[in-house]
Formats: structure tokens, C-alpha cells, sequence
């Protein structure tokens, strides 16, 4: 991970700074790779069996003690004050095609042979006591899915848009919200400036007056369902509702250039937010074997995409991730029957 200069036209005022919280050494990272490579079960096809014989390696002690500590200590993160968390040199695939641009994910399916990076997102989820969730409308299920360009959708506000993507949260008006996102880069050319930028939720709201807050607390504005649940999903979601902005203590439900006010007052706040977003961002350089945790509810992210000097390769850019929850329960009743991991929509 490298962390962009500022944005001279932007103006943070907060101390909050991102920065690499552990990093595996290479000998860690090989050892950890090569024990995940025993697994057998492929993620996509066998994912329950991929996910018992992950669990199995933890049992037999295969993951660094150092690791298992830093784990730990994430338990009692304060996720309002640090909602990202950046790890260096962990296990990923090395040896991975470029997928075909008009069907990556079956192309994916067709050439990887490996997985590492899936085995890791498996057992980091397991270590944190985080279950990883998969959603029938987006690549039919798969949990590990791919921040990767496919042709059709390059346009879109997607995790499959060439370009960028503004500020948003995963899945902010699903019925099943992910409490983390977790991501694992996999290929990317520093000569593209393709970031991964962050927000605060709470620096966002201490940026309004009172005035402003109440009418953000108020349900005036309406936020379409991301393209990824509606473009060719199998069920059927329907409208969005109305909502407010803010909701809780910090909870912001906003994606900039889709979310619009219904009344007046509304549609004139919102140019403010994404100003506001963009006057506190810190720009994130995704590089290969970064592992990037996400507190979905306590900040919003964007990949913006600064200059392109090898447009190929933009096209081949990709992070496998993971959206996951703290607890299952609270979600049962939208699972599939006879899963623990798929959402029916």
C-alpha cells in the first residue's frame, strides 16, 4: 500500500491518518500460503468444504502466533475512530492470468487454480469471528467476489467499472448490510493512479451545522439499489425507500451522484456532502499482497481513478474481497434455506 499526496483542492482537518497496522514477513507469508494450498475443496464449487478444511488448518496451528495476537486486539477496535485497517505481504495467488473482459468471472472460474487469496479470506474471517456472506444476486452467490472491469459494466457504479466509482458503502440499502468489507489485492500497475479513497462517517457529520444535521436525519432523500444487486440479479428488489442520510450515532447512507433529495431543502444539501467527502478523503494505493479491512458502517470509500498511462492493464486492475457481518443471526431469515451464507437477494 503507498498512500496518495493530498489533494491540494481538499482541506482535512482531521489527525486520522491510514497507515500499514502489520505486515507479514516473507517467510510468514510463504509458510501461510504454502499451508493454505493443501486445501483441496475449490471456493466456488465447494465453498461449505472449503470453509471446513480452512478451519481445520487454524485447529492445527498453521497461522503465525504474531497474527493470531494482532487479530485479537480488533475485537476492541473503536471502529467510529478507525474504521480502516491496512495489512502488508500477506498470501495471494502470485501466478494468475488476465480474465477474459467480457466474462472475467467465468473466465475466472475457467483459469484460476489456485487459491490462496480465498483460502486467506476465509481464515482471516474465521480468526475475527466475522462470517463472510454471499448474495444470490451478485455472481450467483460466490462469497469471494472481484473488484474487476468487465465490458458490459465498465460504465456502471460497480465493483466491475473500469473507471470510478464515488463514494458510497457496500450495499448500504440491502436488507442485509455487511458490518466489513475485506479486500485483497491481486494485480496493479503503480504507472495507473488508481486509488482507493476513505471517509470517516464522523468527519463527515461534524462538518454540518445543527440545522443542517436535522434535515440529513430526516428520510427526504432516495438512493436507487447498487447496479451490481439489479443488473441481470435473479430476484426481483423492487423501489428503494426513502431515507435520511444520517441515521444513528454515525451511520451515513449515501452514494455520491445517485443519492438525490425529494424535497427542496434536500436537493440542496446534497452538493454539499459530496463536497464535504471529497474535502476529507485519504487515497489508498492498493497493491499486491495489501489486505484492506473496511468497517462498512463507520466510513465510505470511492475508487477514483487519477491518470491512466497503461489503459491494458487498467483493465486486468483486481482485488478479490469479501463482505462480511459480526453476527449471522440478525440476518437468518433472509438466508436461503439449507445455507449459512447466502443471502436471498
Amino acid at each position: 500500500m503507498t498512500t496518495a499526496p493530498a489533494d491540494p483542492t481538499t482541506s482535512a482537518s482531521t489527525d486520522w491518518r491510514i497507515t500499514p497496522e502489520f505486515t507479514f514477513t516473507d517467510e510468514e507469508s510463504a509458510a501461510l500460503a504454502e499451508a493454505i494450498g493443501t486445501v483441496t475443496a475449490n471456493p466456488y464449487r465447494l465453498y461449505d468444504a472449503h470453509a471446513f478444511q480452512i478451519a481445520r488448518l487454524v485447529e492445527d496451528g498453521v497461522v503465525p502466533e504474531r497474527f493470531r495476537a494482532y487479530v485479537e486486539t480488533l475485537a476492541d477496535r473503536d471502529r467510529h475512530q478507525e474504521p480502516v485497517v491496512v495489512l502488508k505481504n500477506v498470501p495471494y495467488d502470485r501466478e494468475v492470468p488476465v480474465f477474459d473482459f467480457d466474462e472475467p468471472v467465468k473466465s475466472k472460474y475457467e483459469l484460476k487454480r489456485t487459491f490462496v487469496a480465498e483460502g486467506f479470506l476465509a481464515l482471516f474471517a474465521q480468526l475475527a469471528g466475522t462470517p463472510p456472506i454471499g448474495y444470490l444476486n451478485v455472481n450467483d452467490g460466490d462469497v469471494f467476489q472481484d473488484i474487476y472491469p468487465k465490458r458490459s459494466m465498465q460504465t456502471s457504479q460497480s465493483q466491475k467499472a473500469l473507471n470510478a466509482i464515488h463514494f458510497h458503502k457496500d450495499l448500504a440499502n440491502h436488507f442485509v448490510r455487511p458490518d466489513q468489507v475485506y479486500m485483497v489485492g491481486m494485480r496493479s500497475n503503480p504507472e495507473n493512479e488508481v486509488y482507493t479513497s476513505f471517509v470517516r462517517n464522523i468527519d463527515v457529520i461534524a462538518s454540518f451545522t445543527e440545522e443542517e444535521l436535522e434535515l440529513l436525519r430526516s428520510p427526504q432523500f432516495h438512493t436507487p439499489f447498487d447496479d451490481l444487486t439489479v443488473m441481470g440479479g435473479s430476484l426481483e428488489l423492487g423501489e428503494a425507500d426513502k431515507h435520511p442520510v444520517i441515521g444513528g450515532e454515525d451511520d451515513l447512507r449515501y452514494f455520491e451522484n445517485r443519492t438525490v433529495g425529494v424535497t427542496d431543502a434536500a436537493r440542496a444539501i446534497v452538493p454539499k456532502v459530496s463536497a464535504t467527502l471529497h474535502a476529507l478523503k485519504q487515497r489508498v494505493f492498493i497493491e499486491p499482497g495489501d489486505f484492506v479491512i473496511t468497517y462498512n458502517n463507520h466510513t465510505v470509500h470511492a475508487k477514483e481513478v487519477l491518470e491512466v498511462r497503461k489503459p491494458e492493464e487498467l483493465r486486468s486492475r483486481w482485488i478479490i474481497k469479501t463482505v462480511n457481518v459480526d453476527d449471522l443471526e440478525p440476518h437468518a431469515r433472509h438466508l436461503m434455506p439449507g445455507t449459512r451464507h447466502l443471502v436471498n437477494g
